[in-house]
């Protein structure tokens, strides 16, 4: 495959676009366009998109990056739109991507590799898991130092409360009012935990910072910014910490949610046969080993070795179920609940960020 340039990043109205293998002459218009729209880090899905390439030369992947909530409101946007351009749709907000097939948008197939997904991670022929990624608290190694990690959410809560100092201002999470992934583990974190609000009101007197994204909070994390990081996505975190040997990465030995980052094709999409190869490789061994030791993400497939592995051992992991089951916390008036409970409790006795 010949490169010019590498992988070049575009800025597009607050989105990252991504064309990758860029051609010169009369070859760049044999190729086959395909669009990805995607809440994914670029960096962590350019290994995947270049494998795909090298083994589908005659097409090229556009890679547009969002994030998860962008993502949702844009598709939504663009329902009844059929020159919506997105062939392949991913996210980690396992709640909006159910959301958006069940308004009928999917397309449906069944991939060559279906089998090697288990059953929690796939529904209705049309929504497909690909990587496994619990969520994790990262810390700061330096200033944990001398401390007993927690071993439960419980603890978590006693540990912020007993050191009122080394924590106030210095926790970092998601802003859930923005972040779709931060209000999918918010309310996994409800379903599985009915002390889940007491957390979130004791990282509200601590003064807990509120942001978008993962590497948001584990570039601070790693500067003694933040000391603590609640509800990290695994993968970037143990990527980050390869280059960032500050950070310091940590399962809840009482329950760990994990999610899976899950890819969809839209009926609208011009580009069907296409797209299908896109997600039939992201399943396949070879694009699951790609995963494993090229990029950031961790692969659903159990025999593919992963890194994960050691920090996990023993710990009771929670597999969130891909179904209808998961639109509960998005029912309006529910969501709406939910959300003023949180920021109740998260902007304690502060004015609105």
């Amino acid at each position: 495959m010949k490169m010019l340039g590498g992988f070049v990043p575009v800025r597009w109205f607050g989105v990252i676009v991504l064309v990758v293998g860029l051609l010169s002459g009369s070859q760049a218009f044999a190729r086959v366009q395909l669009h990805v729209w995607s809440a994914t880090d670029t960096s962590a899905f350019e290994p995947i998109i270049k494998a795909f390439e090298e083994r589908y030369p005659d097409i090229e992947v556009v890679y547009r990056e969002f994030n998860t909530s962008e993502l949702y409101q844009v598709v939504m946007y663009n329902i009844d739109n059929p020159d919506m351009e997105a062939d392949v749709i991913i996210s980690p907000a396992m709640d909006l991507q159910v959301k958006l097939v069940n308004e009928g948008l999917a397309y449906q197939f069944e991939p060559e590799n279906a089998e090697a997904i288990p059953s929690w991670a796939k529904w209705r022929n049309e929504l497909y898991g690909f990587s496994f990624e619990p969520a994790a608290f990262v810390y700061n190694k330096q200033a944990f130092q001398g401390l007993t990690r927690p071993t439960s959410h419980t603890d978590l809560s006693s540990l912020v409360r007993d050191y009122p100092e080394m924590f106030r201002g210095k926790i970092g999470t998601y802003d859930i009012r923005k972040s779709g992934i931060g209000y999918f583990f918010a309310t996994q974190d409800a379903i599985q935990n009915n002390q889940s609000s007491r957390l979130i009101e004791t990282f509200g007197r601590a003064g807990a910072r509120l942001y978008c994204c993962s590497s948001e909070i584990l570039n601070r994390v790693a500067t003694g910014e933040l000391v603590l990081g609640y509800n990290v996505i695994s993968s970037y975190a143990i990527e980050a910490a390869k280059n960032l040997p500050e950070i310091g990465i940590y399962f809840l030995r009482d329950y760990t949610i994990a999610m899976s980052r899950t890819a969809f094709v839209p009926k609208t999409s011009q580009a069907k046969y296409e797209a299908q190869a896109f997600v039939n490789f992201l399943l396949s061994h070879e694009g699951q080993e790609v995963l494993a030791n090229q990029s950031a993400l961790i692969p659903i497939n159990q025999k593919v070795q992963i890194e994960l592995s050691p920090h996990i051992a023993d710990i009771p992991v929670f597999r969130v179920k891909l179904g209808i089951g998961l639109l509960g916390f998005q029912d309006q008036l529910k969501k709406r609940s939910f959300l003023e409970d949180w920021r109740s409790s998260i902007l304690w006795n502060r004015e609105e960020e």
